[in-house]
């Protein structure tokens, strides 16, 4: 199978200059490397030009404007030639043949994906139902599993069925919960995502989003983790016990209103998600009981 790698960018010439060439080295499986500019205003673009001269599988996609994460992997994936897709986030450096350990598993039809094993936080991705919310957190493993998701910075996807699924829902611009709703969502739809613990990279977590206020990022976390419920759950007692534990929220902290209203103003800008749904909510949740 062709395999892509594409790169997401804002503003990060400085991890640009930390991490592309050795991904570009350390992907020798791929027949682009692509990164995808979410209109930057440093000289990424600049230095992607300036390594192309070393690097004739190096490419680029600019942007105009600033559409946001999701939109921007979005349109990366799309016009990759690939039937495999690499996304890494430009803060990540790949350990040798962390490509070639994941390639047997797409032998499977059902696999969609498979997420890489970040060196020291090596875990898994588990769903899980508490206080009226869906709930995610690390589970820990040292062979092979399935995870509630592919790490939206460090993962493998079939590029057809991501297109499929519609990629990243854009209900949740500008970020955050953009990976976890779409496990949740190809699972739902019949797909297997896995963790591979002998594909490893390293993630130094000097996203770009640390430039962001951290009164906002909380804020766009709360309103789409409940997006990322409502949207997901179709369970009718799940439901009912979100709306109680949404109401007790509001009574412990009134801030918590503004976060319901936003998330409603959010849902009613965008259509319903795509899912083909062959499990059930509580099939799944089910699936990642330790």
């Amino acid at each position: 199978m062709r395999i892509s790698v594409v790169i997401t960018n804002w503003n990060g010439l400085g991890l640009l200059k930390k991490n592309l060439s050795e991904i570009i080295d350390k992907s020798p499986e791929a027949l682009e490397i692509i990164v995808t500019d979410d209109a930057s205003t440093d000289k990424s673009i600049a230095y992607v030009k300036q390594l192309q001269k070393k690097y004739p599988k190096l490419t680029y996609l600019k942007h105009s404007k600033n559409i946001g994460f999701g939109r921007n992997l979005n349109s990366a994936v799309k016009k990759s030639k690939g039937d495999l897709v690499v996304i890494l986030n430009n803060d990540i450096r790949p350990h040798k043949n962390y490509i070639k350990n994941t390639l047997r598993h797409f032998k499977d039809p059902k696999v969609l994906g498979v997420t890489f094993a970040e060196l020291g936080n090596e875990n898994y991705a588990r769903f899980f139902w508490k206080q009226g919310y869906l709930q995610f957190e690390k589970g820990r493993a040292s062979k092979t599993h399935i995870s509630g998701w592919l790490n939206g910075g460090s993962s493998i996807i079939r590029k057809d069925y991501f297109l499929k699924l519609g990629g990243f829902d854009h209900v949740y611009e500008p970020f955050y919960f953009e990976d976890s709703d779409f496990g949740f969502r190809a699972w739902k739809s019949g797909y297997t995502l896995l963790w591979e613990p002998k594909a490893v990279v390293e993630h130094k977590h000097e996203s770009t989003m640390s430039r962001f206020p951290k009164k906002h990022l909380i804020y766009v976390k709360e309103r789409n983790h409940l997006i990322f419920t409502k949207r997901n759950i179709s369970h009718k007692s799940l439901l009912f016990k979100n709306k109680i534990f949404s109401f007790l929220r509001i009574l412990s902290g009134p801030n918590y209103l503004k976060i319901i209203l936003a998330a409603r103003r959010q849902l009613r800008k965008y259509p319903a998600p795509i899912v083909f749904p062959k499990r059930s909510d509580i099939e799944i949740i089910k699936m990642f009981k330790n």
